[in-house]
């Protein structure tokens, strides 16, 4: 499955052929700005999320195709993946900010925990929260935001996810989305963020630069493709989908993914 997925994204997500880069980068340029440049300028001007939505467009349209078959797209796959990645990229924006950024020991950033099961690290704490389930623009808030407007009157309980993924550090069972098997994605959300991220995380950056935006962009992704398939899942089930595959990928530490983080 990851290779065809590979070969899509090598050929379609390389942020040197990714779309301009937004007004604030590309303001960078010495060269004269064309109207194109010259009217996103604007749109940035008037709209301070303007970059951050295109990213989000952009990775969602990417992985879209990239997962997609002559048979369609498996969506369960699809949300899941976009979920583990926002997840992730929670944790990626913490540590950029406070540990690469500031100086602050991880220990003084996160809580800690090693399992003695696995050997296995976690990051659990109130900054790694703040973009996943509590600010305005955290992964929960747009994806959960998007089942209401498509309907959804009943939210689903994140509490006990949260407490489904401490209970499970170190088994076999954490990161697993409790789903109906018919629902299931083809890979786990540690396996998508393990050969995906290295991939989408660098178009991410192209689009935004600040480490604060990085959960919101994929948060916005995760949006579009609620949106974008509002006749063909129920939202209660795209949304649980999405947090339980977030929720316990913002806690894992991946080391090979250690050197994507901008220093």
């Amino acid at each position: 499955m990851f290779k065809n997925i590979f070969s899509k994204l090598f050929a379609s997500s390389n942020p040197a052929v990714a779309e301009p880069i937004p007004a604030a980068v590309a303001a960078a340029s010495s060269s004269p700005p064309s109207a194109d440049v010259t009217e996103q300028n604007q749109q940035a001007q008037q709209d301070p999320l303007y970059a951050v939505k295109r990213g989000g467009k952009e990775i969602s349209s990417k992985l879209f195709m990239a997962m997609s078959t002559e048979r369609g797209i498996h969506l369960e796959s699809l949300l899941s993946a976009l979920g583990a990645l926002a997840g992730y990229a929670c944790q990626i924006s913490v540590r950029e900010i406070y540990v690469q950024q500031q100086g602050r020991p991880v220990k003084e950033t996160f809580i800690v925990v090693h399992s003695k099961q696995n050997g296995c690290t976690y990051y659990f704490g109130d900054l790694l929260n703040r973009p996943l389930v509590e600010s305005r623009y955290s992964v929960w808030s747009l994806a959960s935001g998007a089942t209401q407007k498509l309907g959804l009157q009943q939210l689903i309980d994140l509490h006990d996810i949260f407490k489904h993924v401490t209970n499970t550090l170190g088994s076999p069972h954490f990161g697993i989305p409790r789903i109906d098997t018919e629902h299931q994605a083809k890979e786990t959300p540690w396996n998508y963020v393990s050969f995906l991220w290295p991939q989408l995380f660098p178009l991410a950056q192209s689009f935004c630069k600040n480490p604060a935006d990085w959960p919101i962009v994929f948060g916005v992704a995760v949006q579009e493709i609620l949106f974008a398939s509002k006749d063909l899942i129920a939202p209660e089930l795209a949304l649980r989908i999405v947090m339980e595959s977030a929720i316990p990928m913002s806690k894992v530490y991946l080391p090979d993914q250690a050197g994507l983080v901008a220093t």
